[in-house]
């Protein structure tokens, strides 16, 4: 990027988180305009054949999910010795990778609350139900109050997501070859409270979520809380993790 060069000391590192999620949204434009376009039409092709009992948009929210790790990891993999090379210090691109983070999940937590607001409008007018396969069993998302609580907290699901993945890939530019194994607890952990925030199966490995049987019976709330704990240990490991990044050439 070379006009980070040309941004003012003080604040070019918020200019910068600022500018990310836009460009990353451009990028990825075509992909999510499909995504919206099956999660509309796909359950329009398949009432043919099939009673629609199951919302399509939780499970391209689910996808979110991954897709939303993958950008916090991947984005963050890439930055880190370009925008190093340029003159940025590992503080600022923490900063600037938090903002990034905070901005991704807002505006795709927007989407998706938009999207399954409109989905409960479109199957009522269809006569169909918008329900969610919670541990083998379909049940109703409820009333507009209890949707729209339903959609509310995906930005934070999203923003402990990415922050996982950004987490997964700072250590594992850190520590070339083991970093990933990061993997190993933090999975469980995110998985776990995603299963129990929703009573469903995890959208992944089915070893991932096996910590959602102690914490089922929590409540709403705490597992809300729970969230927001974990998510500022990620924020503060990852935080930590990137300003101890040695300085270094990346073997070619």
């Amino acid at each position: 990027m070379a006009a980070l060069a040309n941004l003012q000391l003080p604040t070019r590192r918020y200019a910068l988180g600022v500018s990310l999620p836009g460009e990353a949204l451009k990028y990825f434009r075509y992909w999510i305009l499909a995504a919206v376009a099956i999660s509309f039409l796909g359950p329009l092709a398949l009432s043919r054949y099939n009673d629609i009992d199951l919302s399509t948009w939780f499970y391209t929210a689910n996808v979110a999910k991954w897709f939303t790790a993958f950008i916090g990891g991947g984005f963050l993999a890439v930055l880190v010795p370009n925008m190093i090379a340029v003159g940025l210090t590992r503080r600022e691109l923490s900063v600037s990778m938090g903002i990034f983070g905070l901005l991704w999940s807002l505006s795709l937590g927007a989407v998706v609350f938009a999207g399954i607001a409109l989905e409960r409008a479109y199957y009522h007018a269809m006569g169909w139900s918008q329900g969610i396969d919670a541990n083998d069993v379909v049940a109703p998302i409820g009333s507009w109050s209890e949707t729209l609580g339903f959609a509310a907290v995906y930005p934070l699901v999203y923003l402990v997501y990415f922050t996982a993945g950004a987490l997964i890939g700072a250590a594992s530019y850190r520590w070339e070859g083991t970093g990933w194994l990061l993997l190993v607890p933090v999975i469980p952990i995110v998985f776990s409270l995603d299963n129990a925030l929703y009573n469903t199966e995890p959208f992944g490995p089915g070893w991932a979520g096996f910590l959602g049987g102690f914490i089922d019976d929590w409540g709403r709330g705490v597992v809300l809380a729970g969230i927001a704990l974990v998510l500022a240990g990620l924020a503060l490991a990852t935080h930590r993790i990137l300003t101890d990044i040695p300085l270094r050439s990346k073997k070619a």
